[in-house]
Formats: structure tokens, sequence, C-alpha cells
């Protein structure tokens, strides 16, 4: 918590807001992976058949954005409980150091 200088109070907070939100955000990932491997078996046949190809590709772009809204969904309510020199550090984070957080506070 370091980077967005948390208070004890505003970390443990962010805790179990984290830990409530990571299970959907995963489950929506989860998801999201086993539509992108029956694409990837439904494509890999010698004759796919269009209409399996067509109806997993508009629910792999359904998950997708159910993922991104999941994820702006978090980081809005998270920003929500920070002080506004805190949340703007939190929005200048690079995804990959964002991700890491969430990770941290989810453990």
């Amino acid at each position: 918590m370091l980077r967005l200088g948390l208070s004890e109070v505003q970390a443990e907070a962010l805790r179990g807001l984290v830990r409530d939100e990571h299970r959907r955000l995963e489950a929506a990932r989860q998801a999201l992976a086993e539509c992108r491997r029956e694409l990837d078996r439904a494509l890999s046949r010698p004759l796919p058949d269009s209409a399996t190809v067509l109806e997993l590709t508009i629910e792999e772009r359904v998950l997708e954005a159910r993922e991104r809204e999941l994820a702006s969904d978090l980081e809005g309510a998270l920003v929500g409980l920070l002080r506004p020199e805190q949340a703007r550090r939190l929005q200048g984070l690079a995804p990959a150091a964002f991700g890491d957080m969430l990770v941290r506070l989810s453990a």
C-alpha cells in the first residue's frame, strides 16, 4: 500500500472490497477462458460449424465486455474509498502495478 499511502483503516476497507469483487472478476475471467477454449475447439475441426463459431464469438465479446465492466466498477469503488491525491495515484498506476496491488489486497 506504499504507492498509495493508505492508512490501516483504508487498507482494511480496500481488502474487504477487493476480496468480494475479486471473486466476481475471477468468475468472469474463467468463463471467458472456457469460452475461448470452446471457440478454439470449434475452429480446429476440419469443417467448423459456422453457427457454433458465431455463437461462441458473440459470447466471447460479451464476456470480454463484462470483464472490462467489472474491472472498471472495481476501480471506481476503490477510488471512492480514497482521498483525491490517492485516487490520482491509483489511476496513474500501470495496469500491471494495479493488478499486483489487487492480488496483494485480495490475499
